[in-house]
């Protein structure tokens, strides 16, 4: 991926999210490059942005790869709502008295 062919998708501080939408862009046929400026395994911090993870796409894919991208973050976002039905009410997260 050429860097005039590409666009900046997104930006994140997380390495993990980063190779989640990677991956998730990969399963979608479209190419992504993950970059920063630091090793995160040798720096695995952040400070005033010099950890910055930045997502980059061919230019030709930005608009599909911002409907993946949208389409995922929608869905993690609604809870499942089977899960009350599969656990039962008294499981749904509420907690009975501590002991």
């Amino acid at each position: 991926m050429a860097g005039s062919d590409r666009h900046l998708l997104m930006t994140t501080q997380d390495e993990g999210e980063a190779e989640i939408v990677r991956g998730l862009l990969h399963t979608h046929g479209i190419p992504a490059q993950v970059v920063s400026d630091i090793t995160h395994s040798v720096y695995p911090l952040t400070l005033d942005g010099l950890g910055e993870i930045r997502i980059f796409v061919p230019t030709g894919s930005l608009h599909e790869a911002r409907e993946v991208l949208a389409a995922y973050r929608s869905a993690a976002a609604v809870p499942d709502a089977d899960a009350e039905e599969k656990e039962g009410p008294e499981d749904a997260g509420v907690q009975g008295p501590e002991r």
